[in-house]
């Protein structure tokens, strides 16, 4: 509950939310002061409003708030209702494709370790990489590269290291989508809720 929101009434009799008024109470500049959300609603200016959304799954339910002509009112205060309402199947699922995607990316580009040193995989990185790869292959003559490995960590690279970082990101990345592309067949089979709750799509990543 904020003390500064208020539920109001306007002239034609329609409820809406408004902020502290700003309405000051003493004698003089010096012991003026704001007047409290008790004083407020005793002032006749509203009622206090009382918001506590509730909680809810949002890859399976909505949440709305109620008509006001539906909110809890006493004499002092006005609680806010919510209605939640479970989301269509079809939806759901949907939610969870979309949730898987963003897990893979999240898996993708968070980065691995190649003999113990940190590489990054990220969609700058991979693209930096290969193109290091692709220059060693063109250049039989370049015998090694200067790499900023990690920000302000510079290392020098030969063909054969670039090639192996080139291998184990693209590995990487590669194993990401054969678990996404698993994973998203197991979603699209499943027949009801609890047939998508079965599908954990947090397990069987790389790295883990």
């Amino acid at each position: 509950m904020s003390n500064d929101i208020f539920l109001v009434t306007n002239e034609a009799g329609l409820g809406y939310t408004l902020g502290h008024p700003g309405w000051l109470t003493g004698d003089t500049p010096e012991t003026a002061r704001r007047l409290t959300a008790d004083e407020l609603v005793a002032a006749g200016y509203g009622l206090k409003l009382i918001d506590e959304p509730p909680t809810f799954d949002a890859g399976k339910q909505a949440c709305a708030v109620a008509p006001i002509d539906q909110w809890e009112v006493t004499e002092t205060t006005a609680t806010v209702k919510y209605l939640v309402t479970d989301l269509p199947f079809e939806t759901v699922r949907a939610l969870k494709l979309a949730a898987l995607a963003d897990k893979r990316w999240s898996v993708e580009t968070g980065g691995i370790a190649i003999n113990g040193a940190p590489v990054r995989t990220d969609a700058n990185s991979q693209a930096k990489i290969t193109g290091a790869v692709s220059l060693f292959q063109n250049d039989p003559s370049l015998e090694a590269i200067d790499w900023e490995a990690q920000p302000g960590v510079w290392v020098t690279l030969d063909a054969p290291t670039m090639k192996v970082i080139g291998v184990a990101v693209g590995r990487h990345v590669q194993t990401c989508f054969s678990r996404a592309r698993a994973l998203s067949a197991d979603i699209m089979a499943a027949a009801d809720i609890e047939a998508l709750d079965a599908v954990d799509i947090e397990a069987g990543w790389p790295g883990q």
